[in-house]
């Protein structure tokens, strides 16, 4: 009975925690979902649908599969990711989001696309939707049409680059460097 009464109380400070979180509670859909009591996270597989409202950020991802955290407010995805928010789309292998920092870091074949003027791949990205502005890392390919700004110094030379940096919502290439240490993106594992 004991255990019974912590089981409920658990449950009951989960999802008083959601509520808190969240401006919106995620729409969550797979093809498989359930609700790790223990973890405090939700386990999907096949055709994962998450739509986050965080305080006005909105955005979609789909993937095979996810592991979503209300209440520590984060988000793993793995296999055939997108993210998309507004005009902007991402696609990649391996996605962390974590709505506290309002970032996103991608990994794996990253593809990034603003409809109105660029088209961006590379191995690796961090994207701030705080301050709109992606870093993408590795070897980095940048198709930009007429529409796009160049920040003070910054010239298109060439197609290649190691670090692009780049401000959704003034789009405008803010970095390129043809060589550039980059950090290293790993996805950390699911809590």
């Amino acid at each position: 009975m004991r255990a019974l009464k912590i089981f409920g109380l658990a449950l009951l400070m989960i999802f008083i925690a959601q509520g808190k979180t969240f401006a919106a509670m995620p729409e969550i859909s797979a093809g498989e979902t359930y609700f790790d009591i223990f973890r405090g996270v939700y386990v999907l597989k096949g055709n994962v649908h998450v739509a986050a409202d965080n305080h006005g950020f909105k955005a979609i991802v789909t993937a095979d599969e996810a592991i979503v955290s209300v209440v520590k407010q984060k988000c793993w995805a793995e296999g055939n990711v997108k993210l998309k928010q507004e005009n902007i789309t991402f696609s990649c292998e391996r996605a962390y989001l974590q709505w506290q920092t309002k970032t996103a870091e991608v990994t794996g074949k990253v593809k990034f696309e603003n409809k109105k003027s660029v088209a961006i791949n590379s191995d690796t990205a961090v994207f701030n939707w705080g301050d709109k502005i992606v870093d993408f890392y590795g070897k980095v390919t940048l198709k930009a049409e007429k529409k796009v700004k160049f920040a003070d110094g910054v010239e298109l030379d060439g197609k290649e680059y190691q670090h692009v940096q780049y401000n959704v919502v003034e789009n405008e290439i803010l970095a390129l460097d043809k060589t550039f240490d980059a950090p290293e993106i790993v996805i950390p594992e699911a809590e």
